[in-house]
């Protein structure tokens, strides 16, 4: 029924090709209450929980342990800049971008729409830099479970990064993980394009950014 209607509509769904894996430095933030710190993530295709509009994720199964924890996963953004007028300035060239990427003439399926949607609309964060954190601007996502009958609570997460306003914060369980995005964000079919979290990072996950 649906894909009639999508067909009535003008929508074509054409099968697209599957992104190759690649090996990405992350963050990991043990729920054990051991320290963070880097390591090899290898991404894999999966379009079935809200991360879907990456294309690729990184596979953490392993550290999950059981299959709900990773059919339960869910991701937030956070933008590190240095500058005050980055959030106003971001946002309004995410909108810009979104209404030239949905107008009439771009050509997208129905998967595409979705995956539009949900990249300009997830829950992002933005934190202001100190001087001697610069090399770690950039954007990232926080991948976590909410599978909380499965997974150990997680109380080790920077209050920085659980942070949602008005004094309220993110409960998490099991392993966190950060990825950073590289500059362009995404590449060929619209692909998430990574790059690795310098160890830099792990200094600024104590420290923490400015109040922004």
């Amino acid at each position: 029924m649906l894909a009639s209607i999508w067909s009535f509509l003008g929508w074509k769904e054409e099968p697209s090709p599957s992104p190759p894996p690649v090996t990405i430095t992350g963050v990991r933030i043990p729920a054990d209450g051991t320290p963070a710190h880097l390591l090899s993530l290898i991404t894999i295709s999966d379009s079935g929980a809200t991360d879907s509009f990456l294309f690729h994720v990184p596979d953490l199964r392993h550290y999950w342990n059981t299959e709900r924890a990773w059919d339960y996963r869910d991701l937030h953004r956070l933008d590190l800049q240095q500058h005050h007028h980055v959030q106003q300035q971001h946002h309004l060239q995410q909108k810009y971008h979104l209404q030239q990427l949905l107008r009439p003439q771009q050509q997208h399926n129905r998967q595409q729409l979705l995956h539009l949607r949900q990249r300009y609309l997830l829950n992002q964060q933005y934190h202001l830099l100190q001087q001697h954190h610069s090399s770690c601007m950039g954007a990232y996502y926080v991948f976590h479970s909410f599978a909380f009958d499965d997974l150990p609570k997680n109380s080790s997460v920077p209050t920085w990064i659980s942070d949602i306003g008005d004094g309220m914060h993110r409960q998490y369980c099991g392993d966190v993980f950060l990825v950073k995005m590289a500059p362009h964000e995404y590449g060929e079919y619209g692909w998430a394009a990574y790059e690795d979290i310098i160890p830099e990072f792990l200094d600024l996950l104590i420290e923490g950014p400015l109040d922004s």
